[in-house]
């Protein structure tokens, strides 16, 4: 019931994250995403869950979770099945595998769940555009972590899903909240030219597909640049966000 209540508040790494309060986690279920973990020290506080879907984040990040209380999800967009025991190697504890959902044809085989298959197969092999809210069919990973962080919070029952530090727009390769520029070692300079182009087809998505489960998806991200998204803002008294656009879509007939 509390999950029905408490709204889940996914934070990415863009540089607005330096904007934000960490006194308002109290009214959230928080997820941070990849190197969330360099803001603890800044805000004295940990996120609730981790949530990491890329394999270069993985290798990035190391050991750095090693001791973190929360839940800990990972996935690598490489696999339907991610490689566990070497992940576990690399970070030190053990966490939450996250499958990837594959097409329905490649559903039937198994046996082809250990592959590691190259980035040009990635959407021939897994599905973008398709949502199932199912940990053991997989979930979409789309083209960035926060969108394997909004499937687990909806699974988990949240009603109300937040998002921030999601800005959608990079005025550098590496233009991340303060700290994370030295630990980025890997940029995919095809996604940082324009990312609304990769991410926001599949998030105005899966807010069609969160419609049907009665989940309401809004952006809190000072200055993103996501357009088809609810568009909302922290406030001081309850619930603690307000609704500054909502985006509607048509009943089904």
């Amino acid at each position: 019931m509390e999950n029905e209540l408490k709204p889940a508040l996914i934070i990415g790494n863009g540089p607005s994250v330096d904007q934000l309060d960490p006194k308002i986690f109290d009214h959230f279920t928080t997820f941070g995403c990849n190197h969330i973990c360099k803001k603890f020290p800044d805000w004295g506080r940990e996120t609730d869950n981790v949530v990491i879907t890329d394999s270069n984040r993985i290798r990035e990040i190391g050991s750095a979770y090693k001791d973190y209380k929360g839940g800990l999800f990972i996935g690598d967009e490489r696999y339907a099945n991610p490689p566990v025991k070497r992940i576990r190697e690399i970070i030190g504890r053990d966490f939450v595998p996250l499958r990837q959902l594959k097409k329905e044809t490649l559903d039937r085989i198994p046996q082809i769940d250990g592959i590691c298959w190259h980035k040009l197969l990635f959407s021939t092999v897994f599905h973008k555009l398709r949502f199932t809210f199912d940990f053991d069919r997989g979930l979409n990973f789309g083209y960035s972590v926060v969108t394997s962080a909004i499937q687990i919070a909806a699974i988990q029952g949240h009603k109300t899903i937040l998002l921030t530090g999601v800005d959608s727009s990079y005025n550098s390769d590496k233009d991340y909240f303060k700290g994370m520029v030295g630990k980025i070692d890997f940029v995919n300079y095809d996604f940082i030219k324009n990312p609304r182009l990769f991410m926001e087809p599949v998030l105005a998505l899966a807010q069609v597909y969160l419609e049907e489960l009665g989940v309401r998806l809004i952006d809190c991200t000072p200055g993103g640049k996501l357009q088809f998204i609810s568009k909302g803002s922290f406030a001081t008294l309850p619930p603690f966000f307000k609704i500054d656009r909502d985006i509607k879509y048509p009943s089904p007939l």
